[in-house]
């Protein structure tokens, strides 16, 4: 907002030159106020004694987290004898027994549609390993469904199509 002295005409600046300038039109000032209480929000469920848990006003984690599978490639792979994920979430963070691997195919003398995940190690912070036993070494075709969720319940999920050696058998 400009000084009112300046509107007036009788403001003196730096070069001892007085300054008038037009005074701000009611559309500016209006995007002045929207743009100061946008910037400026306030957060009613935020708690200082936990502030780990953020609430739901203007902290809220509407972000998801973001889900890397690395091993195995889509399409066509030599073998499997991995199964190599990242996850990281910037907001609440990862909620770690929302992790679910699900495979459509047999691994490692589990059933299709078995639940992997308790059988991932922890390899770095946000990277989970599955070193497979017996590696398949030939498959046709097979998904990998992934999901994770962070702490304030935003999920992301991978579907990997796949095949393995020359196919030809499931």
């Amino acid at each position: 907002m400009p000084p009112p002295e300046a509107v007036a005409g009788t403001y003196v600046g730096p070069d001892g030159k007085t300054v008038k300038v037009a005074p701000l039109s009611d559309e500016d000032r209006r995007t002045l106020v929207r743009w100061v209480d946008l910037g400026c929000p306030i957060d009613l469920d935020f708690d200082t004694k936990i502030a780990r848990e953020t609430g739901y006003g203007w902290t809220l984690d509407d972000g998801r987290p973001t889900l890397t599978l690395s091993t195995p490639r889509p399409g066509a792979n030599a073998d499997l004898t991995r199964i190599v994920v990242g996850m990281y979430d910037d907001g609440t963070g990862i909620d770690p027994p929302s992790f679910t691997v699900k495979a459509d195919f047999p691994v490692d003398g589990a059933k299709p549609g078995t639940e992997l995940a308790g059988r991932f190690k922890e390899t770095s912070p946000g990277v989970r390993e599955l070193t497979l036993a017996k590696p398949v070494t030939n498959l046709k075709r097979g998904m990998l469904a992934i999901a994770v969720k962070d702490r304030q319940g935003n999920v992301t999920r991978i579907e990997r199509t796949l095949s393995v050696g020359n196919g030809n058998s499931g």
